[in-house]
């Protein structure tokens, strides 16, 4: 490949030389070499930079495969610690880039970006002078059809009949001129299409390879979005579990002796006593994900997301505690807590005259088993006299999938007093929830974080034509790229959450939105 690129260029440069060199006249070889010379920028700052960027891109793959077969590590670690991945400058500083970027991404806790971001064919594009690259074989048919006005014009310019002698000059003149003009045109339609056809072959190469590169560095390489949300859940969890046993001991505030850190056998062990500290001093909170129109950005709804601000630690992610809770059947306590402050919270915004908006609570599987979820909202309604259209219940898919003879009831009653039910977590399995006999859910949230949706934007048309055949009710969550709005649009999903929108902000922060009526 590398010796077909560069024998392409040389065939270009030689049949620049040649044609300059065989001019007939001196007018022929001050334009073909005016022309000679503009194949020669073209080589050097779009064909060559061309071939060099797609030997990088293979140096790259082969940089994939050693960071793989790396043992001891995981592939992307290994990835990130090779310092010339390219071994070519331009996309070796590209990568640099990226590796800073992510580093601190990976060390606030934040899911790193795509490498696409960086490298891409448009960035590489701009590197290589694409669109001044692509005027060139027409300058070049320019410059011979320019040839051949000139040509003629001084070939018919001293025409003289008069006498024998001077009509014999006169026809002289003309055939020079005429052979100027012919071979300055063919000279410049040779050399536009030689130089289209090489940089047209060069370019398709080189996205081939660029292609080729980042599909293999998402498969071999960069982790999924579930892979890097679980070890940044483990390091937080490590991270908290240091930061207790730094704290000042026998507090008398439920912070754990050094004798209970010290024995402590589990993440529960040593988490459960501040977790139960924190439900009885209130410590717990939720913020609210805003939910968008996606085509007028406006703010239609949200969701709640529960937090545990802790006197000592600050604001801790459900990632940390969560799993502590889910494990001894604890979580329906801190849900039923969350589930009342938000219902508290929608009576305020009413009392203050602030207009709510539809506010999401999660319901899980051990809610559904352990307590009348039903029962619990329909006295909620009561106490905070809050109309049904302001809660939404989102039901987390393997609470659907699993309990689902426990749940259809609870989803009817839920449905008749006025609540919208979503299942939340969806991956767009259909065959999977027409198992269970019908989706009865009002909505479907469509999680493109979840595995099944991982670097698979390409099926999302799909996944909405599909459920408006079985009409359906699909939005989406986990929005994070321009790139996946864009194809969101276009399959003709209406609402949608994520960071792209907004973070996850405070109760005091989205209620100056209601205030304002900002639409984002």
């Amino acid at each position: 490949m590398k010796l077909f690129s560069y024998l392409s260029v040389a065939v270009l440069l030689v049949s620049s030389i040649a044609l300059t060199a065989y001019s007939p006249d001196m007018l022929s070889v001050v334009i073909v070499g005016f022309m000679c010379i503009i194949a020669l920028a073209g080589c050097i700052y779009g064909l060559l930079p061309t071939i060099s960027i797609t030997n990088g891109l293979l140096n790259g793959q082969n940089s994939i495969r050693k960071a793989s077969g790396t043992e001891g590590s995981s592939a992307w670690v290994a990835a990130l610690q090779i310092e010339r991945f390219f071994q070519q400058k331009t996309l070796d500083r590209l990568f640099g880039d990226y590796r800073e970027k992510v580093q601190h991404q990976r060390e606030t806790g934040q899911i790193v970006s795509d490498i696409d971001e960086v490298l891409n064919e448009d960035v590489l594009a701009l590197y290589t002078w694409k669109g001044v690259i692509a005027q060139l074989p027409g300058t070049l048919t320019g410059l011979g059809i320019l040839g051949t006005f000139v040509g003629l014009l001084l070939g018919l310019r001293d025409i003289n009949f008069v006498t024998v002698e001077a009509a014999l000059g006169s026809v002289q003149s003309i055939l020079a001129g005429i052979n100027t003009a012919f071979y300055t045109s063919i000279a410049g339609v040779i050399l536009s299409i030689l130089f289209n056809i090489i940089n047209n072959v060069l370019r398709n190469i080189m996205n081939r390879e660029t292609g080729l590169f980042l599909e293999e560095f998402h498969k071999s390489v960069i982790p999924t979005t579930d892979e890097q949300a679980r070890y940044s859940g483990r390091r937080e969890v490590r991270q908290i579990l240091e930061l207790l046993e730094r704290l000042p001991k026998n507090m008398g505030n439920g912070v754990l002796t050094s004798e209970a850190v010290n024995s402590a056998g589990s993440n529960e062990r040593v988490l459960m006593p501040q977790i139960l500290e924190g439900l009885r001093k209130n410590e717990f909170t939720f913020f609210l994900q805003p939910r968008y129109e996606l085509n007028a950005r406006r703010v239609i709804g949200a969701e709640a997301l529960v937090r545990w601000n802790h006197p000592v630690l600050g604001v801790i992610s459900p990632s940390v505690f969560i799993p502590v809770l889910e494990s001894n059947g604890y979580i329906t306590k801190l849900d039923q807590y969350i589930w009342e402050e938000v219902c508290k919270t929608i009576r305020v915004w009413i009392d203050e005259g602030i207009r709510p908006i539809p506010i999401a609570v999660n319901v899980t599987k051990t809610d559904v088993l352990a307590i009348d979820v039903a029962e619990f909202f329909s006295d909620m309604l009561k106490k905070y006299r809050i109309p049904p259209k302001y809660l939404d219940i989102d039901i987390a898919k393997s609470a659907y999938l699993e309990t689902h003879g426990a749940l259809s009831e609870t989803e009817a009653q839920l449905q008749q007093m006025g609540f919208r039910v979503i299942l939340d977590g969806f991956d767009g399995n259909f065959v999977e929830l027409s198992a269970l006999g019908g989706i009865g859910t009002d909505q479907l949230k469509l999680d493109l974080r979840s595995a099944a949706l991982q670097d698979r934007i390409n099926t999302l048309p799909g996944i909405f034509a599909q459920a408006r055949t079985l009409r359906l009710n699909l939005m989406a969550e986990g929005i994070e790229s321009t790139e996946q709005l864009n194809v969101l649009r276009k399959a003709g999903c209406a609402e949608g959450q994520g960071y792209i929108f907004s973070r996850p902000l405070s109760v005091d922060e989205f209620a100056k939105i209601l205030k304002v009526g900002h639409s984002g």
